[in-house]
């Protein structure tokens, strides 16, 4: 049990930062920035997801993983500009 509520805080402590990034990021105009953000937001859901999948055993979560999993593809695909 100590395990999955030291996982809750990680995910929400990545997405505190996560979130505080993409702010900073629209003021400077950093795209670096803000793709580390959204990496970061991204890293929240998949985590958020497996710490409800373990919680609940269901299998609804892993829709949540899924767009964890896109959001950050999409994070490092514009900051490789691969877009």
């Amino acid at each position: 049990m100590k395990c999955l509520k030291a996982l809750k805080v990680f995910y929400v402590l990545l997405a505190v930062v996560g979130a505080i990034l993409a702010i900073v990021s629209y003021f400077q105009h950093s795209l670096y920035l803000k793709s580390f953000g959204l990496v970061l937001l991204g890293a929240s859901l998949v985590f958020n997801s497996y710490a409800t999948h373990l919680e609940w055993k269901g299998k609804g979560p892993f829709l949540y993983m899924g767009i964890g999993l896109i959001v950050i593809a999409i994070a490092i695909g514009g900051f490789t500009k691969a877009w």
